[in-house]
Formats: C-alpha cells, structure tokens, sequence
C-alpha cells in the first residue's frame, strides 16, 4: 500500500513539475527553435538551448539558464537574469568561415495585462563584453521585444523585433545572426 501512495504522489508532482517547452520563430532572414526545461534553482527557472541559421549560411547556438520571479507589488510583473553560453559560426565575414563565441548575461522582463492574462509583453537584453567574448569578436548583444497572446494554457503565439550579433574586431564587417521582425509559437507539454 505505501508503494502505490508513493508511486501514485510521484505521477503527480511529475506531471506538475515538468513542462517542457518548444519554441519556433521565424522571420525574413532567420529560423529559431528553442527547448526549455524547468529547473529547479529558484523562483521560476529554466534552463534552454536554441539553435538559429540564418541566410548567408550563420549559424548561432546558445545554451543557459533563464530565472524570473514575479514582482508582488505589481501585478501581471516579472523580472529575470539570465546567463547563456553563445557560438557562432559566421559565414560572409572573410574568406574562410568564423567561429565566435562568448559567454552573456542578460534580463528579461514580461508584463501580462491583468485585466486579461492572456496578453503579455516581453523585453529581453544579453550581452557579453570582450573579456568574455572569443575567436575574433569584441563583443555580442542580443535584444528583443514581442507581444505574446496565449491562445490556451500550453500554447502562446508572440510576434516581435530582435537583433542577434557579434561586433568583430580589426575593421571585420559585424557578425549579424538576425536583425528585424519575426513571428513564433510556444507549445508547452
């Protein structure tokens, strides 16, 4: 009897406590797909890993961990930090390919509407300085903003701006993964 009260307690926090997450943005020039996972550091934490190609044949990963905790005195208000490791391999930059990478640390802050949750806003901002930027970039920043609606719990669809890139060093043409408008969904399972 005490195996199936701890068998049956475990199916439950399970299927609670994960809710893995995919997400697909496109836009003219780039296609994104990212995986989250919970995790279980503090407040709402997760941890990701996307994978972006663009155009010219760039393609940039990133892999870190996202923590949001909801602002109490402001409702609808969340706030987060994050750091991600970022590589690129950037085509049209020389001759041969470039490999760049970096470590970023960023914040993010999402705002759903109260009087309907179903609204959110969200602003997103990453940067690695050139201490922690290698091969021959100076330095990367990422930054985004989109307007989420939720179609149903599990199921949101967003359309926003973003610019993905690494500054390179020596006069070197900027290593752009992404810049302009995009549209996306995220499903939740």
């Amino acid at each position: 009897m005490f195996r199936r009260v701890i068998a049956v307690s475990l199916m439950f926090a399970t299927s609670t406590v994960f809710a893995d997450t995919i997400d697909v943005n496109l836009s003219n020039r780039s296609a994104q797909l990212k995986y989250a996972v919970p995790s279980g550091v503090a407040g709402k934490s997760e941890l990701f890993a996307g994978f972006m190609y663009n155009d010219q044949s760039s393609q940039f990963a990133e892999a870190g961990l996202l923590v949001m905790n909801e602002e109490g005195s402001v409702p609808g208000l969340s706030i987060g930090v994050n750091a991600k490791a970022v590589g690129a391999s950037l085509s049209k930059i020389s001759l041969n390919r470039k490999v760049v990478s970096g470590v970023a640390l960023g914040a993010q802050v999402r705002f759903e509407v109260p009087s309907d949750r179903r609204f959110a806003f969200v602003a997103e901002y990453h940067y690695a300085p050139k201490i922690i930027s290698f091969g021959d970039a100076d330095h990367f920043y990422q930054g985004a903003l989109r307007a989420e609606y939720a179609m149903s719990p599990l199921t949101q669809i967003y359309v926003g701006a973003r610019t993905t890139q690494f500054v390179m060093i020596n006069n070197q043409p900027n290593g752009v993964i992404d810049e302009g408008a995009h549209i996306g969904v995220r499903l939740s399972f």
